[in-house]
């Protein structure tokens, strides 16, 4: 949009600039550096310079040698003079393996091999490596026994697939020996101390709950869900079984929606107050060091004050002897005595 914008004010003015000071012009990079200081508010005439410098780097492009490629007027850039900055640092040069390293020092030098391979037993052109790759010795029915063989009955097929997975991890080995010289580390030998992803704890190590647990998890994984499943002699049935989580329907008529918002609330003004006992120790908190203060100050002539828990614990009784009626009768009962 800049561009075409730019070529549309161009082509109303002239095509000729002239500038008091030579711009450093490199085709290669397409920069123009205009030398020019500005000279008092910067913003003014701002517009009118790049359209100059544009127009400026364009007639240097157009003194090229142009060539025509069908329609269009092409001409090839020469090479960047102006060395532009990096974004970033350098990358490091990798450190050779010990093989390239070998390969060097006796000039043995890399050969490209074929990506396909003609495969005798298919009379197709097959990849070399990989996936369903050509000559592939493993696919053989028949391995014809060696005459120098010590055993002659053991499974050469076994012996196969162990001596492949022998070489995959020999090769995997020596790629993380040859990241870690990179890296400037060494590779850690011996059994691994990191607990495996996946694998639980040990039979020997589990407590009791946690081999109950599995025991539990392994009956319900049933298709029946544990329920043809026989329990072992002299086993106690589980009576901490999980309940099933059952959801509602999305779809549900409005009056049992209205019906189990009225049981929501019949539970809520059903419930009792509680009294929280972590909330009235930090309310009776100062009250129970301002009473300490003073006696250490030796004042004993002060009457006992009733903690903030005495009074709660008065009005809970109060209020539950109200409900039994049991507040009545001991005030019949007092009255009775004075007269």
């Amino acid at each position: 949009m800049i561009i075409s914008y730019t070529l549309q004010k161009m082509a109303d003015k002239s095509t000729e600039v002239e500038k008091a000071i030579d711009p450093i012009v490199d085709l290669g990079n397409l920069l123009f550096i205009d030398r020019e200081p500005l000279q008092g508010d910067p913003n003014e005439g701002l517009e009118e310079r790049a359209r100059k410098n544009t127009q400026l780097l364009f007639n240097n492009i157009w003194q090229l040698e142009q060539k025509r490629v069908e329609e269009a007027i092409t001409v090839t850039l020469p090479v960047a003079t102006y060395r532009l900055p990096r974004e970033k640092k350098m990358p490091e040069k990798k450190e050779p393996t010990k093989w390239e390293k070998y390969a060097k020092e006796k000039g043995i030098e890399k050969r490209k091999k074929d990506k396909k391979v003609f495969d005798e037993a298919t009379k197709e052109w097959k990849p070399t490596y990989g996936y369903r790759r050509g000559n592939d010795n493993t696919k053989d029915w028949l391995i014809e026994i060696p005459d120098n063989a010590e055993d002659p009955n053991k499974d050469f097929f076994a012996e196969r697939r162990e001596k492949k997975k022998e070489r995959v991890a020999k090769n995997e080995m020596q790629r993380m020996k040859n990241l870690a010289r990179q890296m400037k580390t060494t590779v850690k030998t011996g059994p691994s101390t990191e607990k495996i992803i996946g694998v639980g704890i040990d039979a020997k190590e589990k407590s009791k709950q946690q081999v109950r647990f599995a025991v539990d998890r392994a009956k319900l994984a049933t298709a029946s869900a544990g329920k043809f499943q026989e329990g072992l002699k002299g086993e106690k049935a589980n009576v901490k079984t999980g309940k099933k989580r059952k959801f509602e329907a999305n779809e549900a008529p409005v009056s049992g929606e209205k019906e189990r918002a009225l049981q929501i609330l019949q539970r809520m003004k059903s419930k009792k107050a509680k009294i929280v006992e972590e909330k009235i120790a930090a309310v009776a908190g100062p009250a129970r060091e301002k009473k300490e203060k003073q006696e250490k100050k030796g004042a004993k002539d002060q009457t006992r004050q009733k903690s903030q828990i005495h009074r709660q614990q008065w009005f809970k009784n109060k209020v539950d002897g109200k409900k039994k009626g049991t507040v009545g009768a001991k005030k019949k009962g007092a009255n009775k005595r004075n007269s």
